[in-house]
């Protein structure tokens, strides 16, 4: 059976048929990062992005599959062979390190958050001008509503697989601190439960708002992800 680690990595990136990664899933793909690590309780997976050089990406491998699983995880249990890896990247432009959530089947109800469609465009348009571009690619898309406007939207910005999709927040700063980002993930994700998918919500150790989301949602922590450009 597939772990969640797998799962997300399959949800976040597109790899070529050696499994090496290509570039973000997102409907304007992005760089992939040069290493992407996660770890469970459990094990250690990874994938190196296509470009690294064969010397670079064997001493990556060998290091990266040394790294034991972490037992516990927490914002200072850095991977072991970090500062290995560090070293045989170096200069790295951007690390990136955090946890990475399911979310349950049973979810609050929060009648000030609702699913919307591409029609519903002048609703949400004036708040997330950038969701004309791409809605069908990051649909189910949910929006938390306050004051009659639009304040916070979930949607999935890395598309889905057939077996989950991945959460993505936005807030209008205007609205924060109100608990709507909780209610249009909730929403969002009861609309990708109902096509048969997981609910996956990933952030950094360092947003400890978004940690909070998925406390309030009671959702799983299945592992960490950490990426190196």
């Amino acid at each position: 059976m597939r772990t969640w680690i797998e799962i997300q990595l399959d949800v976040l990136f597109a790899r070529d048929a050696d499994g090496r990664l290509v570039a973000t899933r997102d409907p304007a793909p992005r760089p992939a990062p040069r290493l992407f690590l996660s770890r469970s309780p459990e094990r250690t997976i990874w994938a190196v992005r296509a470009d690294v050089d064969a010397p670079t990406r064997r001493a990556l491998d060998a290091v990266c599959a040394a790294e034991p699983p972490p037992g516990t995880l927490h914002a200072d249990g850095s991977p072991l062979c970090r500062e290995a890896v560090l070293a045989l990247l170096a200069p790295v432009a951007s690390e990136w390190r955090g946890p990475a959530y399911v979310l349950p089947d049973e979810l609050p109800h929060d009648p000030r958050a609702r699913v919307v469609t591409g029609r519903d465009a002048h609703l949400w348009r004036e708040a997330f001008p950038w969701l004309g571009d791409c809605f069908d690619a990051v649909a189910p898309v949910a929006i938390a509503f306050a004051d009659g406007r639009a304040a916070s939207v979930c949607h999935s910005p890395r598309g889905r697989t057939s077996a989950a999709a991945e959460a993505g927040v936005e807030t209008l700063a205007a609205f924060r601190d109100r608990g709507l980002a909780t209610a249009a993930v909730a929403c969002w994700a009861r609309a990708v439960q109902r096509s048969g998918r997981a609910a996956l919500y990933s952030t950094s150790w360092q947003n400890a708002a978004s940690q909070r989301v998925a406390q309030r949602l009671g959702a799983r922590l299945h592992g960490e992800n950490w990426h190196l450009h």
